[in-house]
């Protein structure tokens, strides 16, 4: 599966992380580190960012991982949009959005966020 790709919608290109149900940890920290080498080859504030974290795990590593990715992409995003947040999730979705001191939108579908990036 691929979980780091661009796409397009109402002909806008999003790169989309995808870390929905991850067979382990180990695969969505894969996925961190495969998105973060994409993202680092864009201009500054050019890349509109869609994550799905549905059915996430996390554990300490993970946590850390997303606060460093998280600060790592700030100077190429335009815009932000998640998807997925649980309960347990928004709890660490508030944690990084304090550490990277940006904005990150939070959507409850993937079409909510890609309609909403796609005005950005």
């Amino acid at each position: 599966m691929e979980r780091v790709k661009f796409v397009r919608h109402n002909g806008v290109t999003l790169l989309k992380v995808d870390l929905s149900h991850p067979t382990s940890i180990d695969e969505s920290l894969a996925a961190i580190k495969q998105a973060k080498a994409i993202i680092g080859t864009h201009p500054p504030k050019s890349l509109l960012i869609l994550t799905d974290v549905t059915g996430t795990t996390f554990n300490a590593k993970a946590v850390e991982e997303m606060k460093h990715y998280s600060a790592f992409n700030t100077p190429y995003v335009r815009a932000s949009a998640v998807v997925g947040i649980s309960r347990l999730a928004s709890i660490i979705y508030d944690a990084v959005v304090k550490v990277i001191g940006r904005s990150v939108m939070s959507f409850d579908t993937e079409v909510e966020a890609s309609d909403w990036l796609a005005k950005q």
